[in-house]
């Protein structure tokens, strides 16, 4: 891939777009448009701003492609509405949160963490602790966290439910579900399936709360553990889930999260995890290279790999068989067994 002048530009100006729309999010400035649309001041007098500093946003979403225009009068078009208003299931303010409150800063320190190898956690937030202890101090920063996560993994979801038989398994254990969202996939799917997600103790309320206003609350159990400490009370699970978050972690902890997992499993049972992996001569992709220096100024270590990389972790834990699943998505299936 040639880049010219322009490429190298448009990349180093990307967080103009970003802060605008995280802005607008933040100010809830879609919700109004949804009975129709709104002039300039009538929007700052509902965001409560100045309608000069009010219109030099409503111009840049104009031009971003977000709002549409009618004389003076700004209109959200109605396929913005499901992921653009807040009260709406897809709804990305949760991803916005997030991004302001966590990511952009770490990654404004990406040269330290380049030049040191470490993260950043202790520059931005004053605290040496794990990302997850830092993320789960706060109950509004775990919701958020969650929720996007959840909304990121809808249409990794959508065919991993769509392209793998859970009938063939007597009971699924999801670890690190998020929100839940693939155990009640597979409940609507596959209703007779035993269902549970294993989640830190930090989390867990939260989820057996999000799931109880779901319906869910019954249907799908919420154990709590520690795949790293391996306090695992996985039982007779048959088939195992770890979403996206090996790549949370070195490559030496990936190896004692996998050994943990394949321990505390039933002999004949089925461990997946799914990722967003490098390929194998780390060409890219542009989005996995990118997460990779995200677990730089983040994690104690985290890192994306490759395929191969994947799956010799597999074999060193010990699961036989190890082999990749490709569904349609973004996420590739890292597949092992347990023989006896």
């Amino acid at each position: 891939m040639t880049l010219n002048k322009q490429d190298v530009v448009n990349h180093m100006m990307g967080f103009f777009q970003a802060k605008a729309v995280t802005s607008a999010l933040s100010l809830k400035v879609f919700d109004h448009f949804k009975k129709g649309g709104l002039n300039a001041q009538q929007v700052a007098a509902k965001i409560a701003s100045p309608v000069r500093s009010t219109e030099q946003l409503l111009i840049a979403l104009h031009a971003m492609g977000y709002l549409q225009k009618d004389g003076d009068m700004y209109v959200l078009p109605e396929e913005h509405h499901a992921f653009l208003l807040s009260d709406q299931p897809l709804w990305l303010g949760w991803l916005g949160r997030h991004i302001d409150t966590f990511l952009y800063p770490l990654w404004e320190q990406l040269p330290e963490a380049v030049k040191t190898d470490s993260n950043q956690r202790e520059a931005v937030f004053g605290d040496n602790r794990s990302w997850f202890d830092i993320l789960y101090q706060n109950p509004d920063d775990v919701a958020d966290f969650q929720e996007f996560l959840g909304k990121f993994a809808q249409p990794f979801i959508e065919g991993f439910v769509n392209q793998y038989d859970f009938s063939q398994h007597r009971a699924f254990l999801d670890i690190g579900s998020g929100i839940g969202s693939l155990p009640i996939a597979v409940a609507n799917a596959f209703p007779d399936v035993k269902l549970a997600i294993c989640e830190l103790p930090q989390a867990s309320a939260f989820l057996r709360d999000k799931l109880g206003s779901q319906g869910y609350g019954e249907r799908i159990d919420v154990v709590e553990g520690d795949v790293i400490k391996g306090y695992l009370p996985i039982g007779d699970f048959d088939l195992i889930h770890l979403g996206w978050m090996l790549h949370d972690y070195a490559p030496d902890t990936q190896v004692t999260i996998l050994r943990n997992i394949y321990n505390a499993m039933p002999e004949g049972g089925r461990f997946i995890a799914s990722e967003t992996p490098l390929n194998d001569d780390k060409s890219g992709p542009e989005f996995t290279a990118l997460l990779s220096l995200n677990m730089l100024v983040s994690t104690d270590g985290g890192i994306e790999s490759s395929t191969s990389e994947y799956l010799e972790r597999f074999k060193q834990a010990g699961f036989s068989n190890a082999r990749i699943l490709e569904i349609p998505g973004p996420r590739m299936l890292i597949v092992g067994e347990k023989t006896a």
